[in-house]
């Protein structure tokens, strides 16, 4: 972990004050004063979203960042914000009882409601489309994008990041069709686009009109996303893996001196205890990017899947904060996070914050989008302040 001055600041929903985080089996170590003349610390601070008056309804304050873990039940979902610049990173679930109308509704409580009949609730105004700058897919799984199709329906969305990887299922043709529709955004991807911007998905054409900008990048690609934040591109991987996990854009996303590194699905190998040798994409990251994935918060990778979270990768990280996006549905039989992952987390000093906390019975009766399925009881505001 980059340095920090003082102890990170936790939030709980429903106490009226902010206490100090102090060292415990969970919880981060305060980092050593780094003498009189180094630049402030961050404060981050995080609390439950109980309701939708939590998810504060205007932009922060400049030089201040928010970071939404919006809980989809099985799946990821994850909103930044600046006061300049919003980045949506994948939005999708893998619950049969989850719809995509939840992203919509925790991204109209934090925008602003957006879109036609389809994207607003019940009785409210339509007719405007708010701005979301970045839509990054990590990569092409039903659990990261079922509902990217209806985001870019709704909002006016600026920049939208794809591996290029195709997946021959409907829902990834729906968002491709998305693209095509969303005039005016520029469509990035890891590989050229073809002469005939043509992608074909279960025997379907999908043509990118000219419309829509069709750009490559590539690793190590810097995008500036506001005042003191940029984003940089650690993994652009457009081949066919055989699982599309392989071709998960990882971003590290600088917001002042707070750094964030998103994996997606990344991971190291088959199923191994975290102190198996590192391998494949964590791998990689180590190798050509260990500097920039020294992270102060940390998307678990795979939703805290033995795959991946090897301790070297850990190490190499040391985040403060480490977010896991996980439900109920199994993965070949297990159920996520693995309790090893946790306590390798815990013992590289990180707080973790999970999804599926409160799967087994929510309290809540005010969940951001409809009150059934697993998701919307357990997702979490995380605030980074000068």
């Amino acid at each position: 972990m980059r340095a920090f001055a003082g102890a990170l600041i936790v939030v709980l929903a429903g106490c009226p004050a902010m206490q100090p985080v102090g060292p415990g089996p969970s919880q981060p170590q305060p980092s050593p004063d780094p003498g009189p003349d180094a630049p402030p610390a961050p404060r981050i601070t995080w609390a439950r979203v109980e309701a939708p008056l939590d998810v504060p309804a205007i932009p922060p304050a400049a030089g201040t960042w928010r970071l939404h873990l919006i809980d989809v039940g099985t799946g990821l979902a994850i909103l930044i914000q600046g006061a300049d610049f919003t980045l949506l990173y994948d939005a999708g679930t893998n619950d049969p009882g989850e719809k995509p109308q939840r992203v919509v509704a925790y991204l109209a409580a934090a925008l602003g409601p957006s879109g036609d009949a389809q994207c607003v609730a019940a009785g409210a105004p339509t007719g405007v489309r708010h701005r979301i700058d970045h839509v990054i897919l990590s990569h092409p799984h039903l659990d990261h994008a079922s509902a990217l199709d209806l985001v870019l329906h709704c909002y006016q969305v600026g920049h939208v990041w794809d591996s290029g990887r195709v997946n021959h299922a409907v829902f990834y043709r729906d968002f491709l069709y998305a693209v095509a529709a969303a005039s005016g955004a520029t469509y990035h991807t890891a590989a050229p686009p073809p002469i005939d911007r043509t992608v074909t998905v279960k025997g379907i054409a999908v043509t990118i009109p000219a419309a829509v900008t069709w750009q490559a990048f590539s690793e190590g690609d810097q995008v500036a996303l506001g005042d003191g934040a940029r984003l940089t591109l650690l993994h652009a991987e457009p081949e066919g893996h055989a699982d599309p996990n392989g071709n998960s854009i990882v971003v590290a996303i600088d917001l002042g001196a707070t750094r964030v590194l998103l994996t997606g699905d990344a991971e190291s190998g088959p199923r191994a205890d975290p102190s198996a040798p590192l391998g494949d994409v964590e791998a990689h990251l180590v190798d050509h990017f260990a500097a920039l994935i020294d992270a102060d918060i940390l998307q678990v990778g795979h939703h805290g899947s033995k795959t991946s979270s090897r301790r070297a990768f850990l190490d190499a990280v040391s985040p403060s904060l480490a977010l896991v996006s996980a439900g109920p549905k199994r993965y070949r039989g297990t159920r996520l996070p693995d309790p090893e992952v946790i306590a390798a987390l815990v013992a590289v000093g990180a707080t973790v914050l999970r999804t599926d906390e409160r799967d087994g019975g929510c309290p809540l009766m005010q969940r951001l989008g409809a009150a059934t399925g697993s998701g919307g009881c357990d997702s979490w505001l995380v605030t980074i302040e000068p």
